[in-house]
């Protein structure tokens, strides 16, 4: 094929960038035989990296720059002057990069013809490397035809190959959730990966950003015929690993039709315990401490997306579900959990009704997925001081903020001193990529926010960008971690009436975000552009 890099050119630039080895190649190459599936997809899975890592690999390995569209913009007079039987032969597009640059973008760069026939057209422009998908729909939108109609001779493309192909490159991108959004041009769609939003390829034509919004609610058994209400729904997806993905969908009305967001509900087997969260190891001995007490309350605090739930499945996993009566009331249920009774609550069974049920069940340790309001918090405190550990999160942006929190919904704050055990307050900073982060010295300023002396020589880290991390020098999260435990001097702090600053002066051993920010920049997890407003205190 002339119009996308052919199979050995990726792999030759993947294993020149150490995406994979020779061995790998060789152990894969007669399972993709047998499974009729190409060599490159089956790296690719094996990997757990999208075929855009290849072509990154390729702009990487022939020192060409690599054009993510939609971030480059479409220089559409030129684009407009190739002939239209040069692009459907040789998908190509005039690209202006975020610098400034017009490229003439094409996914194949040993396309010596396609690329000598366009340079007559519009000029010697420099080259640079595209995927070959985005930019049939980039194409696909400039002439205002769909996409399953521009590509006719490979078989097209409906809406239920572009949602499988979706789901799959979310799947390999590690994207939390996925965002299909009805526009004036069509529907765009969008990845959040690693807590940031990027676009997956260019915007659809209207008639396919449609029929993919009723693909979706049909799988998820949606009404669409019901386009002016929100509407709540789930599906679950066979990934090619023979893993069953579930996702949460939630539909609404949106000014040039509907939005969807579909929140995937996989979970990674390796980040399901404390170890491998974040946590400093002293605050990692400390929650198990409070876990092994029989009574009291642990609370973990944060913005919406900060991680609280996973900390709570990763501590409820702690625990000895067979000698113990584990129960959980949460909304939604995110993970399940062997030997432990989850239930669902809805606008019939709230937090509080569910906890009021809890009691008469001989519970040890109750989860509740958050308290809202005074009805729940007070049916928890009573279950905490009549013998029942209890597990919450709260909306709060520090720990010693969760007990002003409390009492700001009705909360007695003797109740508060007597039951509290410890208060966690996270968030979530993007990991830099192991793989191409950047040494450097830290400079006047960054001294002064690590707490180093102004003479001080240290390293720390700065992100690149290479194929594994698809460009963006990141790779992952890693909590950052605040934490106050209560003891006798803070529970009557506490019942006292201190404010956040007292309390906080009041604790002996009080581990804040900045603490914990200073560590990751220090030890390389994490860059000063991540946690900056953490290390100059604003949040």
């Amino acid at each position: 094929m002339t119009h996308a890099a052919s199979e050995a050119i990726l792999i030759q630039a993947g294993l020149q960038a150490g995406l994979f080895d020779n061995d790998q190649v060789a152990r894969l190459r007669p399972q993709a035989r047998a499974r009729r599936q190409s060599l490159a997809d089956a790296l690719s899975a094996e990997m757990s990296l999208p075929l855009t890592a290849f072509y990154l690999a390729l702009a990487q390995t022939r020192g060409l720059p690599f054009a993510q569209i939609p971030a480059w913009r479409a220089e559409e007079n030129l684009i407009a002057r190739l002939p239209a039987t040069l692009i459907k032969r040789h998908p190509m597009a005039a690209l202006v990069s975020p610098e400034g640059v017009t490229h003439l973008a094409i996914a194949n760069p040993d396309d010596a013809l396609g690329v000598e026939t366009a340079r007559r057209v519009v000029g010697a422009l420099p080259l640079a490397i595209a995927e070959p998908e985005a930019l049939a729909v980039l194409l696909a939108r400039l002439r205002g035809k769909d996409v399953r109609h521009e590509h006719e001779g490979d078989g097209g493309e409906d809406p239920v190959r572009l949602f499988e192909r979706i789901v799959h490159e979310a799947f390999l991108r590690r994207a939390s959730d996925i965002h299909i959004e009805a526009i004036r041009e069509g529907a765009r769609i969008r990845l959040r990966v690693d807590g940031r939003l990027e676009a997956f390829g260019a915007p659809l034509p209207k008639p396919l950003g449609d029929a993919l919004l009723s693909r979706v609610k049909v799988l998820s058994g949606m009404d669409i015929a019901e386009a002016r209400a929100p509407q709540d729904g789930s599906l679950i997806y066979a990934a090619e690993n023979s893993e069953q993905i579930e996702m949460r969908v939630a539909s609404a009305p949106v000014k040039f039709g509907e939005r969807l967001t579909l929140r995937v509900m996989k979970s990674d087997p390796n980040r399901q315990k404390l170890d491998a969260l974040g946590l400093p190891p002293a605050m990692t001995k400390q929650l198990r401490d409070a876990l092994s007490h029989p009574h009291g309350i642990i609370l973990v605090t944060g913005p919406t997306g900060s991680g609280k739930s996973t900390t709570l499945y990763c501590a409820l996993r702690e625990l000895d579900a067979d000698s113990l009566n584990i129960l959980t009331a949460e909304d939604p249920i995110e993970q399940l959990i062997p030997g432990v009774s989850q239930v669902q609550v809805n606008a019939k069974v709230g937090f509080g009704d569910a906890l009021r049920s809890f009691l008469r069940h001989d519970p040890d340790v109750i989860l509740v997925g958050e308290i809202r309001d005074l009805d729940t918090a007070n049916v928890a405190l009573k279950a905490a001081v009549t013998g029942h550990m209890v597990l919450s999160t709260l909306h709060t942006n520090s720990a010693p903020g969760a007990v002003t929190r409390l009492c700001d919904i009705g909360c007695e704050r003797f109740m508060l001193g007597a039951t509290l055990r410890g208060i966690l307050a996270q968030r979530l900073a993007r990991m830099l990529c192991p793989h191409c982060r950047r040494e450097q010295q830290a400079d006047a300023d960054a001294l002064k926010l690590l707490g180093q002396p102004d003479d001080a020589k240290i390293t720390i880290y700065a992100p690149g960008g290479c194929p594994r991390c698809l460009g963006s020098g990141y790779r992952g999260r890693i909590g950052l971690y605040e934490a106050l435990w209560v003891d006798a001097d803070i529970a009557q702090a506490i019942s006292s009436g201190a404010d956040e600053r007292e309390i906080a002066a009041a604790a002996k051993d009080y581990w804040r975000l900045m603490d914990d920010a200073r560590v990751k920049v220090l030890e390389g997890l994490t860059s000063m552009q991540e946690v900056r407003m953490f290390l100059e205190g604003d949040i």
